[in-house]
């Protein structure tokens, strides 16, 4: 779990729970996964039509995640699992840090960032949010 001057909530890898953005951050591997497990099966729970998409941030192409957030004709929620965000492209950055400002609707985007300088500017966006407005928080 990342330690700093955050704005948005820090849970415990063991405490990891849904939230409109949820940045998991370290490189503990096995325990990322398994908080991304935790989040994934809480949601299909609650709504067994959840939609699930993965993105790999590394080969990501603009717009990406504008088209997966938006609104289906039936509104399923939706869970959007990033990986990679350390070696994310530029143009993945640029769409988060937009989608930050307006995350969507019944949409829970889980950022996987495994340690690095890249992606920072995006990292610092999340955590620098107020976790009230955004309702982000990090494990």
């Amino acid at each position: 779990m990342a330690v700093g001057k955050a704005k948005i909530a820090q849970l415990g890898y063991d405490e990891a729970r849904p939230a409109p953005v949820v940045l998991i951050s370290g490189p503990e591997q096995f325990l990322a996964d398994r908080a991304a497990r935790t989040i994934r099966e809480t949601l299909r729970s609650a709504d067994p039509s959840i939609e699930i998409h993965d993105v790999d941030a590394s080969g990501y192409t603009a717009g990406e995640l504008f088209t997966i957030a938006s609104p289906s004709l039936f509104a399923e929620p939706r869970l959007i699992r990033v990986t990679g965000v350390e070696k994310s492209s530029d143009a993945f950055i640029d769409d988060a840090k937009r989608y930050l400002e307006q995350p969507a609707d019944d949409t829970t985007l889980v950022l996987r960032h495994a340690g690095g300088q890249r992606g920072k500017a995006l990292l610092d966006a999340v955590r620098g949010a107020p976790g009230h407005a955004l309702g982000a928080v990090e494990v």
